[in-house]
């Protein structure tokens, strides 16, 4: 009986320890020139960053995926910004919002943790600003 607690345990605490691996991983931050950027959850295929208080990035194709970073589309949200836009996107809360842009980012570096550039627009206009994302390390 005692054998049987003890790989139960041991079995216990390795998935724990795994569980906490992942997770660290996925806590990625950066820091630009405007925000620190934290990589906060995967939903799907899409992952989902925070920046300043209430800005959130949705990254298509980007989830789970922490070797070999190319090129990604996505879109940022906010509670406002200097145009509302005609159309709508998901907020943050799950809610629309008009407050919203194209957010095209591209990996500097194939690994964890990366350098990246992002171009960023205004609902559907042409992308008027670029932020460069460098990795805080602890």
């Amino acid at each position: 009986m005692k054998k049987y607690y003890f790989i139960v345990i041991s079995t216990l605490a390795l998935l724990t320890w795994t569980v906490t691996c992942q997770q660290v991983l996925a806590d990625e931050v950066w820091t630009t020139a405007e925000y620190n950027v934290v990589y906060h959850q995967d939903r799907n295929n899409t992952a989902i960053w925070h920046y300043d208080k209430d800005g959130v990035i949705f990254i298509d194709g980007l989830a789970g995926v922490y070797t070999d970073r190319g090129s990604y589309s996505g879109y940022w949200v906010q509670d406002s910004s200097s145009v509302c836009c005609d159309t709508y996107r998901e907020g943050a809360d799950g809610k629309p919002t008009y407050h919203w842009g194209r957010f095209k980012i591209s990996f500097i570096d194939p690994d964890f943790p990366s350098r990246w550039q992002a171009d960023i627009s205004l609902c559907d206009r042409d992308p008027k600003v670029t932020w460069n994302g460098t990795p805080v390390t602890q």
